[in-house]
């Protein structure tokens, strides 16, 4: 029979199933709460009054079970002389097992599975675990003695007496105060929106601005213009790079940075405050569109390896502009990073390296950083990752605006 909380029949109700009538009793558990030894402990005192015999073997790895609850079952143990209770030392190797097992004469019933011996587990957890009547010449009953056995003989374990009690007990002390300060450091650190269910309200909230619509039309227009203004600076680098083919550069990388009264065809706002000394760089530029037209047919790592090597000479030239390069050349494989990214990706419980520059960036990194936006891309239904841009760029400064009201 399969127990999984859910169906009707709950943990606690087949646990007491395996222990009523029985004449011999094994439990093994992971973890022990106060909630599961104070509904065992009764059950096993019915049984251990009319003489039969109990074995518990309870792990203590990450400090999950509760002293309370040892000194529950310690209680039993000191009243009942044939009452087992043997505490597993902590390793590096968890004891891991959710077994109850009983005999009754030569018949014998079990429940494996994944419920550990807590209030939860019992009653209310999401758990599953099956009931095995099985004989005692049974390959079952078999496995699990030689198991229990094993667990006897095995130097890990050790009695559970007044004194490992009040070792464990300071020990568990020490770790829930660190736990708390650590959970307390954690909870402060993590970003708001942890759940990222929140992408999917950020983005109904992105379908109904008014603007939202107009503004993809004129970012899908750009973008096509880009891409040919990008082609056209790539070409140059087939020829002899004269002041014809320098001052088409200049003027094209005017027109997609925005500055000098160029047209501002790339996403990105601030792009030219740095980027304009590059326009100081023509032949460069040159080179670097043609690399970057070439790199950009290569998977995320290895095209952004090749361009970043090729952008940190060029005066300008960072993070921002190299993937604005990549990403209009193959959108759906490259993102824009930049510092909008990261507050965006912030905004959504998404962490992401803080400093949107080369030396922050590395190939793996941007690797990454690609494979993630892809996944918002799907999440949020978007074409591309520069459709995906524009939905992180709208979160940047909605949440700005909303942070300075």
């Amino acid at each position: 029979m399969i127990i999984s909380n859910a169906n009707g029949e709950s943990h606690a109700g087949a646990i007491k199933s395996i222990i009523d009538g029985a004449d011999e009793i094994v439990i093994a558990v992971a973890f022990l709460k106060r909630g599961g030894a104070d509904h065992l402990a009764p059950m096993l005192e019915e049984r251990l009054a009319v003489g039969a015999t109990v074995e518990l073997f309870v792990g203590t790895d990450f400090f999950l079970t509760e002293p309370a609850a040892l000194k529950r079952l310690l209680e039993v143990k000191k009243r009942y002389s044939s009452c087992s209770v043997m505490i597993a030392d902590r390793a590096p190797a968890t004891f891991h097992p959710k077994v109850y097992c009983s005999r009754r004469g030569e018949n014998w019933r079990s429940l494996v599975g994944s419920a550990n011996l807590t209030k939860g587990a019992l009653q209310s957890n999401e758990e599953i675990s099956l009931v095995i009547d099985h004989a005692n010449d049974d390959a079952v009953t078999t496995a699990l003695n030689k198991t229990f056995d094993r667990y006897r003989a095995w130097k890990r374990f050790q009695t559970l007496d007044p004194l490992l009690l009040q070792q464990y007990t300071s020990q568990h002390g020490i770790d829930k105060r660190e736990r708390e300060r650590y959970e307390k450091a954690r909870d402060k650190a993590l970003p708001d929106g942890f759940d990222l269910r929140v992408i999917l309200d950020w983005h109904q909230r992105y379908l109904a601005d008014p603007a939202t619509s107009t503004a993809q039309a004129d970012r899908r227009r750009k973008r096509t213009q880009a891409l040919r203004v990008q082609q056209s600076i790539a070409a140059l680098a087939s020829h002899t790079v004269d002041a014809a083919a320098r001052k088409v550069a200049k003027d094209g990388l005017g027109d997609l940075m925005g500055s000098a009264g160029g047209r501002h065809l790339w996403g990105s706002g601030s792009i030219h405050r740095q980027g304009s000394k590059a326009l100081e760089h023509p032949a460069k530029v040159i080179r670097l569109f043609a690399l970057a037209r070439d790199a950009s047919q290569r998977p995320p790592r290895e095209g952004y390896a090749e361009i970043r090597r090729a952008a940190e000479s060029i005066p300008g030239v960072g993070l921002n502009m190299a993937t604005e390069i990549l990403c209009t050349f193959a959108p759906t494989q490259y993102a824009v990073y930049n510092g909008n990214t990261v507050g965006a990706l912030g905004a959504l419980g998404i962490a992401s390296p803080q400093y949107a520059q080369f030396h922050a960036i590395g190939p793996g990194s941007y690797e990454r950083l690609c494979e993630t936006i892809q996944a918002l891309a799907g999440r949020i239904g978007a074409a591309d990752l520069s459709e995906a841009d524009a939905f992180l760029n709208w979160i940047y400064w909605k949440r700005k605006a909303e942070n300075n009201a």
